[in-house]
């Protein structure tokens, strides 16, 4: 259909419009677009411009449903289906959000980070047709010739060097155009050294769960700790418990990068700790625009950012030995322990019985509790052999609806009962720590690891098993077993990982010896221990600091093992 013409009136509403959703007064934006929509309905571009304010707002059902009428009206536009894929994604709705990806690579196969949209929409719902084509378009990331991929979808290909490349084409996309403005260190009158941290995820997020009590427990004689949330108000406890954390909560989430550079500024920030880095909801531009003398990676995002101005990136020396620093932007800071902290202080809920989790009262199982955009064809044939080669043993998994269909029928497709798969629902984490020790065994993701999720298993005594490869990614599970006195279940291989995981399960012996280890090791080692992190942590902004003072450049900075600590990894 042709599209309606815009009168005069309606042309000066809507670049009034478009001039205040680019300035973030998104209010104003859609109350322009609207009164054009009174007059002209069928008008799809302002459909279109309208619906990406409502995203922009999280009223993603409205959003959705003017991204529809647009595309009903204008279908040939990919750039509509592409937003109405994102749309999707953002309320976890992936299967349409994938066949809307399918949709716009099919009318624009040049559509910027459309491959890489695909490909997560699709792994989500475990939904593996042209999986490995898709891979192959994410493994291009490096050719500028080839459209622009995601940098976080490079962390499912164990490469390193791609990852670095991938993060760099997207910050000079994002942040050619901004110029920074160099920021000297600044002596402050309390002496204390201003730390920020800069969030989207500050609410009912696994990253929050790692980070939470380090807020709290921060020694405020020798720090000021700012939360600077670019990301929705969820209004959970946990929201709530970062906000009581701080020195000061400040909400971003409707500002300008600029305006919140100018935020940090005022507040004399010395340190500006991004704990996004290309993770969902970031504003790398923030950082781009040098908010604070020193800026640092850390936590949310295991790979680089691929920016030159930021400094520094908080690792170990097992996660990123400095032997790989040449893929990382940043100086390498090593931790002696591990880069994540831990909230010992999470609630349990009482232990439930098995068959209140649908599993059954005896047999063994196996549990895989990552994310199900993590599973891969390849890991999952591994398991269902596992599953051929322990009678009467389950598979234990976390997945939405959609994804469940699509792994009984994988499972069917293998030889495998799909009554052999036992899906747990979503619940509070507290009861979801509960009912992990129920499982035998974890199975682990390969190359993007259990992070959050593998010190969940190894908090509550389940023991995994892991393999690692060449990237950050690919390593945290494998650090978090060595500190959990587990490191015989680490693998390099997928036949080692495949031969270890059989051998636990057809040797209860063997098992419970394990599992009595990594129960005695949590309760003495360090894994939990956050004042032992926190003392480790804040060495290194400390000599961050010392640095910076001295007029010198970022360099690598190892902080020396606490006291009465093997140095290793």
């Amino acid at each position: 259909m042709s599209i309606p013409p815009l009168s005069p009136d309606q042309a000066r509403l809507l670049h009034d419009g478009y001039q205040a959703q680019m300035r973030g007064l998104l209010d104003d934006a859609a109350r322009q677009y609207r009164k054009i929509l009174k007059r002209v309905p069928d008008h799809p571009d302002v459909m279109h411009l309208l619906a990406m304010v409502r995203a922009r707002q999280h009223r993603a059902d409205e959003a959705i449903a003017l991204y529809r009428a647009a595309a009903a009206l204008k279908p040939q536009d990919a750039k509509l289906w592409y937003n109405l894929g994102l749309a999707y994604s953002s309320v976890e709705r992936n299967g349409e959000g994938a066949d809307a990806f399918a949709r716009a690579l099919a009318l624009d196969p040049s559509l910027p980070e459309g491959a890489g949209m695909l490909f997560s929409a699709r792994r989500s719902v475990c939904d593996w047709r042209d999986d490995a084509q898709l891979l192959a378009a994410l493994a291009r990331a490096a050719d500028p010739s080839r459209p622009e991929v995601p940098p976080f979808f490079t962390l499912w290909l164990d490469d390193p060097a791609l990852q670095l490349a991938a993060a760099r084409r997207t910050v000079h996309r994002r942040c050619a155009g901004i110029a920074p403005h160099p920021l000297p260190a600044r002596a402050h009158a309390d002496g204390k050294v201003r730390i920020g941290y800069l969030s989207a995820d500050f609410r009912n997020h696994p990253t929050t769960h790692l980070l939470v009590r380090l807020l709290e427990v921060h020694d405020r004689s020798r720090f000021d700790i700012t939360a600077f949330s670019i990301g929705p108000n969820d209004a959970s406890p946990y929201r709530k418990r970062v906000e009581a954390s701080v020195d000061r909560f400040i909400d971003c989430e409707q500002d300008a990068p600029a305006q919140t550079v100018e935020r940090a500024r005022r507040l004399g920030i010395d340190i500006l700790v991004d704990v996004m880095g290309h993770t969902n909801g970031n504003r790398i531009e923030i950082l781009a625009g040098r908010a604070a003398p020193v800026q640092v990676s850390y936590l949310g995002y295991p790979g680089t950012s691929g920016a030159d101005f930021m400094d520094y990136v908080i690792a170990d020396p097992f996660v990123l030995p400095l032997s790989d620093a040449l893929f990382f932007s940043e100086k390498v800071v090593h931790l002696p322990d591990t880069y994540q902290p831990n909230d010992p202080t999470l609630a349990i809920a009482p232990r439930p019985g098995r068959a209140e989790c649908g599993l059954p009262e005896t047999g063994f199982v196996f549990c895989a509790f990552n994310n199900a955009r993590k599973l891969d064809p390849a890991t999952f044939a591994i398991w269902m052999r596992l599953l051929a080669g322990v009678p009467g043993s389950v598979l234990w998994l976390i997945a939405g609806e959609t994804a469940r269909a699509n792994l009984k029928r994988e499972a069917e497709a293998r030889g495998v009962s799909a009554d052999r798969l036992v899906f747990a629902p979503h619940r509070p984490l507290p009861e979801h720590l509960a009912r992990i020790a129920l499982a035998d065994l974890f199975l682990d993701t390969f190359p993007y690891t259990a992070h959050t999720t593998a010190t969940d298993a190894l908090r509550v005594g389940l023991p995994l098993v892991t393999r690692t490869g060449r990237s950050f990614a690919s390593r945290v599970a494998g650090r978090l077993m060595q500190l959990s006195g587990l490191g015989d279940l680490v693998t390099d291989s997928a036949e080692a990982y495949e031969a270890l995981a059989l051998s636990l399960a057809r040797d209860p012996g063997r098992l419970a010896a394990v599992r009595a280890r990594l129960a005695d090791e949590v309760a003495r080692g360090c894994l939990l221990d956050i004042q032992r992190y926190r003392a480790q942590i804040e060495a290194a902004y400390l000599a961050m600091m010392d640095r910076l003072t001295a007029g010198m450049a970022p360099d690598h900075i190892a902080v020396a093992p606490s006291r009465g600590q093997v140095p290793g990894g």
